[in-house]
């Protein structure tokens, strides 16, 4: 037997009520507290004599209702003066959601003095000042459909979930789907949900044209048993809860009927609601790009919490196992089950926020479900193993969030002046400059995708892939947009407070502190950041942690890491050694602003060779080998033409390399250049490409192959060895691939071993070069 709300109301000589409860021998104060205790109200009155003055108990507890929660968003009044959060929205509805029931007008003008900004929300609060729920103004008759239900309770019920879904609570009812579809739609527009109920609790249909715009889409129609329920005394579904989680099971079920005193079995299969008719309601109820999205994996993880980050709701159909080792970790590891119990143990909840830790390989994820919302961090592998036979998460963006991708959008303005940026405002900054033009199709084709989250394609990949793609494009298309931007997953108004604060710290300690703080885990503006920290302070363990996973990156996000690693290193200063292994992966990585026509053009000055001929085919398909192979490694597309290529330090070094070994191979006489020499050897071809000296004025390079005019020494060992490198060319050897030359992949693994096992010297480049 539960309690009735007239044990916690006590109204003084002047008429003013208060309520008063106690939790576990303290008194309730919060409104968290104020709804714990009315959780347990069965009834307004112990006596039918205080029937009449129900509605008056319930507007009273509403004004106190509306005052606390007033009080706790004083405490984080930080959030509701910030014109982009989307909480906005919702704390707008649930103020109408109290208009709607009560009709309350002063206690929601307060808050709305108190918080400005909520008023940019659209509401009609005094269109319910007379036209209520409490006033019965959906019916003519004063009775409900359900007719063993009390509408004052069922407005006190109301309440505490508007302000609070996670007491939308099945309980013994197997209606788990419907229990996570209706939780997201009171999360995401409380006003909506109060509706639905007081439409099906009046008169046992509902249709959600308030949502989808039409008709007919989603028509909910309660059958007779489940209307006839006899009204809960604390120990069943409560009756608000019955009305819309039983109403839509009953309305759309087509297996077995509702029984309050069925069978165990029999509620089950009543209760049965399937992933794809979750799928559908939302898609029904208004939600956009709804999904279907096995999440068996950790790469589906991230995904997942990226579509979060965008706005999406998250229903999952998982296992109770799961559910309550999420609820309760400490009961410990759910035990296997067998096929059948695994599936008799599906069970479909809320996923509110889930992220992947790779450094613990756990899954971080708080979830909603039986009336209580927590928060674990569980092994991948107890993750995998208990997701069950479904393991699918369906996934809806709610409408609300597309006025709010508009108002990301405003970063644009801020573009062109910050290092950062979210990737909503950098995918908006590209399709307004690119527009329809041609030549941008598959940037294109991809931004289409990130707006309609095809294929459950999020912002940050899409942002992450044009970028590369922006990289690639010819120099007549190239956009204006900073080509080295850093996109990271969310950008809030805490973040740029927190960068602006860390920029204004003169104490490298206390920047590095802060900017850990901040967290490297898809942030790569944070890791551009402390990467010449680290370097000057000396912490090369922490950079190798930072670069372990840098393969994995994106083209351009590695091309920032290893530039900012290349400027930490310049910047060392004192007693702070550059590591031999940190200075190689440094000049490895160098990006170089060349192209193969620039390498063919100095080749073809320092050995006097007109370009187009043999020597200049041969070079360029070598180098298009190097390239392919270079970008195999990295996980991307080959290219078919080097014209837009931009070189890399690695891709002269291996190219030379197989020059060297494949000249050896003609000619046993030659002296393969050691590691040292061949670095040095690059050095000066590089040097020449980008016109580091000046000997163009001095000799005139295109008779350098008759011996003139003498070369320096170190450029005429360059031009010695393209010379038999293009004598080899001429006699159609290496164009043929002849038998003797190994493939390309064995050279390049040959000189990797070779380098292993070299005993290199000190680190300053010896004189002596190839002969």
């Amino acid at each position: 037997m539960g309690y009735a709300l007239l044990d916690f109301l006590d109204y003084g000589s002047d008429g003013q009520a208060t309520f008063y409860a106690t939790i576990e021998g303290k008194k309730a104060n919060s409104y968290q507290d104020y709804l714990l205790v009315l959780d347990s109200v069965t009834r307004i009155s112990q006596n039918e004599e205080d029937a009449p003055l129900s509605p008056a108990h319930v507007r009273n507890l509403a004004k106190m209702l509306l005052q606390k929660f007033q009080a706790h968003l004083r405490k984080m009044q930080n959030d509701w003066h910030d014109k982009n959060n989307p909480q906005l929205y919702t704390v707008a509805k649930q103020l109408e959601a109290f208009a709607y029931l009560t009709g309350e007008q002063e206690a929601i003008k307060k808050i709305l003095i108190e918080f400005p900004l909520l008023n940019s929300i659209k509401c009609d609060y005094e269109a319910y000042r007379d036209e209520n729920f409490l006033n019965n103004f959906l019916n003519e008759e004063d009775t409900l459909k359900f007719k063993n239900f009390d509408r004052n309770l069922l407005a006190l019920q109301m309440m505490i979930r508007v302000l609070d879904p996670r007491y939308i609570n099945q309980r013994d009812e197997q209606v788990c789907g419907v229990n996570a579809f209706v939780h997201n739609l009171a999360l995401f527009n409380p006003l909506k949900y109060v509706q639905i109920v007081s439409q099906l609790v009046s008169k046992g249909v509902c249709d959600l044209k308030e949502f989808a715009g039409k008709e007919g889409i989603l028509r909910i129609e309660v059958t007779d048993a489940v209307a006839n329920k006899k009204s809960d005394q604390g120990d069943t579904i409560r009756d608000v809860d019955h009305v819309i989680l039983n109403g839509i099971r009953s309305s759309e079920n087509s297996i077995a009927r509702y029984s309050e005193e069925g069978a165990e079995l029999a509620k089950q299969l009543f209760g049965v609601t399937t992933h794809q008719e979750i799928n559908r309601w939302m898609k029904q109820a208004g939600y956009h790009h709804v999904q279907n999205i096995p999440i068996h994996n950790r790469e589906a993880i991230k995904q997942l919490q990226l579509l979060i980050q965008d706005g999406y709701k998250v229903g999952f159909a998982g296992t109770g196992d799961l559910a309550s080792y999420i609820l309760d970790p400490e009961d410990g590891v759910p035990e296997s089950k067998n096929l059948i119990q695994r599936f008799m143990d599906g069970h479909f909840f809320i996923i509110r926020n889930i992220e992947y830790d790779e450094q613990n390989d756990e899954v971080n994820v708080r979830i909603m479900t039986w009336g209580r919302e927590e928060s674990a961090s569980i092994p991948f592998d107890v993750w995998k193993k208990n997701i069950g036979l479904v393991g699918t998460a369906v996934v809806g963006q709610d409408p609300y969030m597309n006025f709010m991708f508009r108002a990301r959008a405003r970063e644009i303005d801020d573009l062109q002046h910050s290092t950062y940026c979210s990737p909503e405002a950098y995918c908006l900054n590209v399709k307004n400059i690119i527009g329809a033009t041609p030549g941008y199709e598959k940037i294109n084709k991809l931004l289409s995708q990130a707006f309609k989250h095809e294929n459950g394609v999020t912002w940050y990949q899409a942002a992450k892939e044009i970028q590369d793609m922006i990289q690639e494009l010819p120099k007549e298309k190239a956009l204006m947009i900073p080509s080295k931007i850093s996109i990271i997953p969310n950008v809030t108004s805490e973040i740029k407070t927190e960068f602006d604060r860390i920029h204004h710290l003169h104490s490298r300690t206390q920047k590095i502190m802060a900017l850990e703080r901040l967290g490297t885990q898809d942030n790569i503006e944070v890791q551009r950041q402390l990467m010449p920290l680290y370097a000057q302070s000396g912490q090369w363990e922490k950079i190798r942690g930072l670069l372990a996973n840098v393969e994995g990156y994106s083209r351009t996000d590695r091309e920032i890491i290893y530039e900012s690693l290349e400027l930490g290193c310049c910047l060392v200063l004192g007693d702070v050694k550059v590591p031999k292994d940190i200075a190689e992966l440094v000049e490895e990585n160098t990006k170089f602003n060349f192209k193969a026509k620039d390498l063919i053009r100095v080749l073809s000055e320092i050995t006097g060779i007109p370009k187009g001929g043999a020597f200049t085919y041969g070079i360029r398909s070598r180098l298009l080998e190097v390239v392919n192979h270079r970008l195999e490694e990295e996980g991307k597309e080959k290219v078919r033409s080097l014209s837009e290529v931009i070189l890399y330090k690695k891709d002269i070094f291996n190219l030379v390399s197989l020059l060297d070994k494949e000249i050896l191979g003609m000619d046993p006489s030659h002296d393969v250049m050691k590691k040292e020499q061949l670095k040095k050897f690059c050095n000066v071809l590089v040097g020449r490409i980008e016109n580091k000296d000046s000997l163009q004025d001095q000799v005139d390079l295109h008779c350098a192959s008759s011996l003139k005019h003498k070369l320096p020494r170190v450029l005429r060992k360059v031009s010695e060895f393209f010379l038999k490198v293009a004598s080899i060319f001429d006699k159609n050897i290496i164009t043929k691939g002849v038998a003797k030359i190994k493939s390309f992949k064995e050279e390049i693994n040959n000189n990797r071993e070779n380098d292993k096992q070299e005993q290199l010297g000190s680190s300053v480049m010896p004189n002596s070069m190839p002969s």
